[in-house]
């Protein structure tokens, strides 16, 4: 019986430290590139679920889809595939000075092998990303695709 409370004030005190280390020590850059990385690995992996999760409700972009329709899309999309490699790079984020809101600008690079042995192909496209913070956590409200000038 010792042993199960000295197991459980063990796993307590790790929850604790974690909890405290993530208010203190990780930035908002850093939350909002994780749900980047997040999300390609679950368009990746075509689990919409936490797909869905990383996006607000209010969802919109310049093609016109809601969350509901993204989340389509990206299931009809990700079907026709065999496998999919997303690689996200020249990732910059800018937190708004209200700290509730934020943009990234990324390089999406995506690899993809059609189903049913097809060819290779490599899509490459820049695309900025908003976010809002919320309870639990930040939550991407917003895509767009223009033509960005980076130096």
């Amino acid at each position: 019986m010792k042993w199960l409370l000295r197991i459980t004030v063990a796993g307590l005190l790790v929850w604790l430290a974690w909890q405290g280390w993530q208010r203190f020590f990780v930035t908002d850059e850093t939350r909002i590139k994780r749900l980047i990385s997040t999300l390609a690995n679950a368009v990746e992996n075509n689990k919409i679920l936490a797909l869905a999760d990383g996006i607000a409700g209010d969802y919109s972009d310049d093609r016109g889809l809601d969350k509901a329709t993204l989340l389509g899309a990206v299931r009809g999309t990700r079907s026709q595939y065999e496998a999919m490699f997303i690689y996200i790079s020249d990732t910059a984020v800018q937190i708004a000075d209200n700290r509730e809101n934020a943009q990234a600008t990324i390089v999406a690079r995506i690899l993809t092998k059609r189903a049913g042995g097809g060819s290779t192909e490599l899509n490459a496209e820049r695309v900025r990303l908003f976010f809002r913070k919320t309870d639990s956590g930040w939550k991407m409200t917003r895509v767009e695709s223009p033509e960005l000038k980076f130096d």
